[in-house]
């Protein structure tokens, strides 16, 4: 090995920033996808990035990355049968599923209320989440207080 690889080795930090960005955004892009329209989803979220620019004069990347890990579950709920009742048992969840599972959940958010997405309801959702208000911010509480309340299924869910 000569010396000057040794040197840019040494030079190269890893941006988490970056890498969750990459993450979040190819996640969203691709939960947006339906019925294999990807030149419409990655044209929606490139539009709805611009909105936000504008509509905010802070840099779009940053308010989507905090917006989506003020969502993020910290549990997830699997459904366990008892006596004819679902009920939701809380278990660990990955990072990478905390990704996909809260893009998942922001894009069925938006669809319930109107069959078309549009760019401003995404925005409001996002917009209302840092707040501690909105819809996503009310089922990631529901979620996580039915999570709380069935603590004593654990031992139940067979793995």
């Amino acid at each position: 090995m000569n010396k000057h690889y040794k040197l840019y080795k040494k030079k190269q930090t890893y941006n988490f920033f970056n890498y969750y960005l990459y993450r979040y955004n190819r996640i969203f892009i691709g939960s947006l996808i339906k019925r294999g329209r990807k030149i419409w989803a990655f044209n929606f979220f490139l539009k709805f990035k611009y909105e936000l620019k504008k509509l905010e004069k802070f840099d779009p990347n940053m308010i989507f990355l905090f917006a989506l890990i003020k969502i993020t579950p910290t549990i997830l709920l699997c459904p366990y049968k008892i006596g004819g009742k679902k009920e939701g048992v809380p278990l660990p969840i990955s990072i990478n599923k905390k990704m996909t599972f809260v893009a998942k959940w922001t894009i069925k958010l938006l669809r319930k209320k109107n069959k078309r997405l549009k760019i401003k309801d995404l925005i409001n959702l996002l917009l209302n989440s840092i707040h501690n208000k909105g819809d996503a911010y009310k089922a990631k509480i529901k979620c996580y207080n039915e999570g709380v309340r069935n603590k004593f299924l654990i031992k139940y869910y067979k793995w």
